[in-house]
């Protein structure tokens, strides 16, 4: 027997749909977090204040010294997302919603990947995206000090041969994290930065696996000048077991990232203002039900990712 709409039994739909939604949402596990600070917004422009870096302690002899703190600003604009299917009312009636279970889970699982997917379009981006200082998040001339030109640039942008994680997947992971670890602050002390996490797309996880977790690896091995790659050799893996690795399947680009993912602040923002939220159309008077005999469910959210401090991450790549 065919269902009977009514305001009632649209009711139950919705609350029947509603809970397989959230069960789908719920499993679905993020990786966003991984790489990401997650910040809550208030309202649809968020400013963020990166403070200059605190120089650390010191032996006290004679008076205190008083380190400026210094600001340096960088906003962030919230973006409207949504996500809507429409169900034939005569065909959930007819079914009694069981073959359209699926297919309302399914939306649900979507709508919970959806920041790990505009992540990885700001990763994507951020050859070409500007940060805090002005420049692209990875490129190779950030300053060190934005009041302090005398203090030179640094790179967090590697690019050539000796950069492609398919040829020599120790020797980048070597090559990065050696940076990473020389990088300084405004007040020319080092930073203290140890890498911690391999980020990389689908292409490349064979050889992130291999340099996060082989105990024999291959390496490069060069000419004795240095100047060309002349074979290849298998190599003590000394960096087994010291690095995380992120498989990130919404990346394209044949690029790896490494990351410092262990301070307060990790490299990237997830800025949140409104989490997705299940919304229906199912009175049977509505326009929708009317006219074109379809329930629909939408979900609807807020949000914006973006970039913190470009020193915590470094891209490498062969080209």
């Amino acid at each position: 027997m065919a269902l009977q709409l009514n305001s009632a039994t649209s009711q139950v739909l919705f609350t029947t749909f509603s809970a397989l939604f959230q069960g789908a949402f719920e499993k679905v596990k993020t990786f966003y977090q991984d790489f990401c600070t997650v910040m809550p917004s208030q309202s649809e422009t968020q400013l963020y204040h990166w403070i200059a870096q605190i120089p650390g302690m010191r032996e006290w002899i004679g008076q205190r010294q008083f380190n400026n703190a210094v600001l340096r600003d960088y906003s962030l604009v919230n973006k409207i997302f949504e996500d809507t299917i429409s169900l034939d009312k005569f065909k959930v009636a007819n079914d009694q919603y069981g073959a359209f279970g699926p297919t309302v889970q399914a939306f649900g699982d979507s709508i919970a990947r959806w920041p790990d997917q505009q992540m990885a379009l700001v990763v994507e981006a951020a050859v070409t995206a500007l940060c805090y200082d002005g420049q692209y998040f990875f490129d190779t001339d950030h300053p060190v000090s934005l009041t302090d030109s005398s203090q030179g640039t640094f790179s967090n942008k590697l690019v050539g041969a000796s950069y492609n994680l398919a040829t020599d997947p120790l020797g980048v992971w070597q090559a990065a994290s050696e940076l990473m670890a020389s990088f300084k602050g405004d007040a020319g002390q080092p930073l203290g930065l140890v890498a911690d996490t391999l980020m990389v797309p689908p292409s490349l996880r064979r050889y992130a696996m291999q340099a996060a977790k082989s105990e024999i690896v291959p390496q490069t091995v060069r000419n004795v000048a240095g100047s060309e790659n002349v074979g290849v050799a298998g190599v003590s893996n000394i960096y087994q077991g010291d690095f995380n690795v992120i498989v990130n399947p919404y990346l394209s680009s044949a690029a790896c990232v490494v990351m410092c993912s262990n301070r307060p602040v990790k490299p990237f923002i997830w800025q949140l203002r409104q989490p997705p939220v299940f919304t229906p159309l199912v009175d049977p008077t509505l326009p929708n039900m009317f006219e074109r005999r379809e329930f629909v469910y939408g979900s609807e959210a807020q949000g914006a990712g973006g970039y913190s401090l470009p020193f915590l991450a470094v891209r490498c790549s062969a080209a």
